[in-house]
């Protein structure tokens, strides 16, 4: 790691907040920076001073980037705004050409992490969802279950008088009560 006293000469600027993610992210990248080219890059917290809020502004013409984290060189006085890929930064602090908005690939570790994340909990509920389904196929409290199947049979609990039951029973009335009239109208007949 270079020198302090080496670091606060450096013609590399990273502007940063201390709660961004973005500016976490590229932490990696800026150290492996520094290790390969030998180059400190001078950071300045901007959410929480002033005074390097004031120096951001300045750099960043006509709010270009308007944002963090903001990276400038003071030789080239080129810029990037935003995570950005290593190739991009390395180009950056070597005064090379490089591209001011370009954002890591979309398959960066921390979306990586969300997606799985995601994946589980939706595994998850859809694991829950189909043990509820299941308990729902259960049989009910006072129902007969008959050939291993449930809902066949007679219930004789709470939901013996479902709609099913009151026809079968009217049937069964209704033959009942024929059967009682053929028998009454043969004795008559007698």
């Amino acid at each position: 790691m270079p020198s302090k006293e080496l670091a606060s000469r450096s013609h590399l600027l990273e502007f940063y907040g201390i709660e961004c993610d973005h500016c976490v992210d590229m932490e990696p990248l800026m150290e492996r920076l520094q290790k390969e080219l030998g180059v400190p890059i001078r950071r300045f917290e901007v959410w929480y001073s002033d005074d390097n809020l004031r120096l951001l502004q300045k750099l960043d013409k006509n709010g270009s980037c308007g944002g963090v984290p903001f990276f400038y060189n003071k030789r080239t006085k080129g810029w990037i705004c935003g995570a950005t890929t290593y190739e991009n930064l390395k180009n950056w602090a070597l005064g090379r050409p490089h591209q001011r908005f370009l954002p890591p690939p979309k398959d960066s570790k921390g979306e990586n992490v969300i997606l799985k994340f995601l994946e589980r909990v939706q595994k998850q509920a859809m694991e829950k969802m189909q043990q509820r389904m299941n308990e729902k196929n259960l049989p009910e409290k006072g129902s007969k279950v008959k050939d291993g199947k449930t809902g066949q049979g007679k219930r004789s609990g709470p939901n013996a008088g479902d709609s099913k039951n009151k026809s079968r029973d009217q049937d069964i009335t209704d033959r009942k009560s024929s059967t009682s009239l053929q028998l009454r109208g043969k004795k008559d007949s007698n």
